[in-house]
C-alpha cells in the first residue's frame, strides 16, 4: 500500500479500519478462482480494464 498519498476527503489510511482486513489479502491473492471472479464482477459492472500493460513493472519498492 502505498504511504506517500494522502486520502481523499478526510479518509484515514485504509490499514487504520477494522474491516480492511489488510492480513487476509495474501490469502485472498491466492485464491485465483475468487480473484477472477471478483475481476469478472468488477468488468461486468464498471467494464474492462483499459491501458497499456506494464508486465514486469512491480511498483515503487519492488521487493519490498
Amino acid at each position: 500500500m502505498r504511504t506517500d498519498v494522502t486520502p481523499n476527503g478526510g479518509l484515514d489510511p485504509v490499514w487504520t479500519y477494522r474491516n480492511a482486513h489488510i492480513e487476509d489479502f495474501t490469502t485472498f491473492m491466492a485464491d485465483r478462482a475468487g480473484v477472477e471472479r471478483w475481476k469478472s464482477t468488477f468488468g461486468l459492472y464498471l467494464g474492462d480494464v483499459v491501458g497499456t500493460p506494464t508486465p514486469g513493472r512491480l511498483g515503487l519498492r519492488p521487493g519490498a
